[in-house]
């Protein structure tokens, strides 16, 4: 049968960029792009955008907002106003306002029930944007994205990392006429009325600082769990950046994501490889085409009635659904014995100091903010946000889960204050779930005889965790091989993996646990991202 290799291959190319562009913006006009960093005047305010245009604007402030048209003159909008397009200009009842236009006020904006600093800007096409400092920009999107009772040093690093993106963004602004939106597309911007003391101090002590390469500001992707092992960007996408190339995570710690299933039926695959130009038909076999050195799939091999098909992996993530194929670390083996499945770490890391484990590092690439003691804060984990609502089965299994009493009052607390981590609470729930139904001995249970469960799963206290044992040799190494089947169990393709996300550049988790250790800012940032190095944007 005549294999569909050509048939797929412009397709898949264009399905790449398409899902690259999609998934993270991050290498939009950049790898070749050396963005300098002597252009304060253009880069230091982002445009964020808030809204597209939506049929009605409502805005208000603690004070009165004023309204500046297309020809600078200003108008009073009281403290609230609803605004509606009309052709070219805004309405607020009979009055009309030609756009753009930029509403100010003295006090803080508000927009959808958030608070924002700076101005607002409304275009001719009625989208909203957020005009404000990169640095009360950085205060909007650390807790959003970190959280915001981590250990200091890594809300540093995230500070360091969502500047350096931001103001990366700020350079091509031509391109979309805003910066950066305020969702996971690019980063999650919840304005004001997101910051703490903690964050707002991680900014005050790296202000102005951004990651570079060879004094250009450095592509900083990041995502919330490696698997143990963080993927080379030309594995991923389709540039070979060389700060962006795999590496191992320095320090032991599980995630809810340290192993997880995914179950395909034939249908579900074969409409996926439909959205990448792919058609074979009735998909018999999927095997890993090829992996990398530390074992993620780089490409995926189909064959079905019509043909095969060999396509990059996270290309296929995407297309099947990042949230349901969290990552390309496939191969984890189903619990063996009853015992959960352990994420394979060296057992000599955890052994030594982060001076142990890293080179001196040179002085050009050092957090100039002086070391600092640690947080002593447990360290958490860092709960996944998505902007996708949840289904009825799932809000059903959700609220099933709060009944049980699965989540701590505290995570009840931040899944009502931050509705975009309901998905990512619903995946530690399960995670709970079958951690406590796990049994604690590999003994066949006996008839009616009790079944003794784990507790639940404690996220302060698996950061802490020793590094898992080293394997016995009858058992899964850890390592995804070329070759390897995807298995089949009743008609469906069981894809098993670790981590969580495209696994480039940095891992939330892992960031935390070095953090947690004593790692500073500046060590785990040439850790995720080496040959770069930090430096004072200005």
């Amino acid at each position: 049968m005549r294999p569909c290799h050509y048939r797929c291959n412009n397709a898949q190319k264009a399905f790449s960029l398409f899902s690259f562009g999609i998934g993270m913006l991050f290498l939009f006009g950049t790898a070749f792009f050396s963005p300098l960093l002597v252009r304060p005047a253009e880069a230091r305010d982002i445009y964020v955008r808030l809204a597209a245009s939506p049929p009605k604007i409502a805005l208000s402030s603690d004070g009165t907002m004023t309204l500046t048209d297309s020809a600078g003159k200003k108008h009073s909008l009281k403290k609230s106003a609803a605004l509606t397009r009309s052709g070219a200009s805004a309405a607020v009842g009979k009055k009309r306002y030609s756009l753009p236009a930029r509403i100010s006020s003295p006090g803080l904006l508000r927009y959808n029930g958030r608070k924002y600093r700076g101005t607002f800007l409304l275009t001719r096409s009625f989208v909203l944007i957020n005009v404000l400092d990169v640095e009360d920009y950085v205060r909007g999107v650390v807790p959003a994205e970190a959280g915001s009772d981590r250990p200091k040093e890594y809300l540093k690093v995230q500070a360091i990392i969502s500047r350096t993106y931001g103001l990366r963004q700020s350079l091509t602004r031509a391109s979309r006429g805003f910066d950066v939106t305020d969702t996971t597309s690019d980063q999650v911007y919840k304005g004001a009325g997101a910051e703490t003391p903690l964050t707002d101090q991680a900014v005050r002590e790296t202000a102005g600082e951004v990651l570079t390469h060879e004094n250009a500001l450095a592509l900083a992707p990041f995502h919330s769990d490696s698997g143990g092992h963080t993927a080379a960007s030309s594995h991923v996408w389709t540039e070979d950046i060389p700060y962006l190339r795999g590496v191992r995570e320095a320090v032991a710690y599980r995630s809810p994501n340290a192993n997880w299933t995914a179950r395909l039926t034939a249908a579900q695959v074969q409409a996926a490889l439909k959205k990448m130009g792919c058609d074979v038909g009735q998909v018999r076999t999927i095997r890993v085409a090829k992996a990398d050195s530390a074992g993620r799939a780089v490409a995926l091999a189909f064959t079905g009635s019509r043909g095969t098909a060999s396509v990059k992996a996270s290309g296929f993530r995407i297309a099947a659904g990042p949230n349901l194929l969290k990552s390309t670390m496939l191969g984890a083996p189903s619990a063996p014995s009853g015992k959960p499945a352990q994420t394979p770490f060296p057992t000599d890391i955890t052994a030594k100091t982060p001076t142990d484990i890293l080179p001196k590092t040179p002085p050009a690439a050092r957090n100039r903010t002086p070391d600092r003691t640690p947080s002593k804060t447990p360290a958490k984990a860092p709960v996944p946000v998505s902007d996708t609502p949840l289904s009825k089965i799932e809000e059903t299994l959700l609220t099933q889960m709060i009944t049980d009493g699965v989540f701590s009052p505290e995570e009840l607390v931040d899944m009502l204050k931050n509705l975009n981590k309901k998905r990512g609470y619903l995946y530690i729930g399960r995670q709970k779930k079958a951690e406590a139904q796990a049994p604690v001995t590999q003994a066949p249970v006996k008839a009616q005889a009790p079944v003794k469960t784990r507790a639940p799963l404690n996220i302060s206290a698996l950061l802490k965790m020793p590094a898992a044992p080293a394997p016995a040799e009858s058992a899964w190494t850890g390592r995804t091989s070329s070759g390897q089947e995807i298995p089949v169990e009743n008609g469906v393709f069981v894809f098993r993996g670790r981590g969580w996300g495209h696994g480039v550049g940095l891992s939330q988790w892992g960031a935390m646990a070095m953090a947690g250790q004593g790692w500073t800012a500046g060590r785990i940032l040439e850790h995720y991202y080496p040959g770069t190095a930090v430096k004072r944007f200005q």
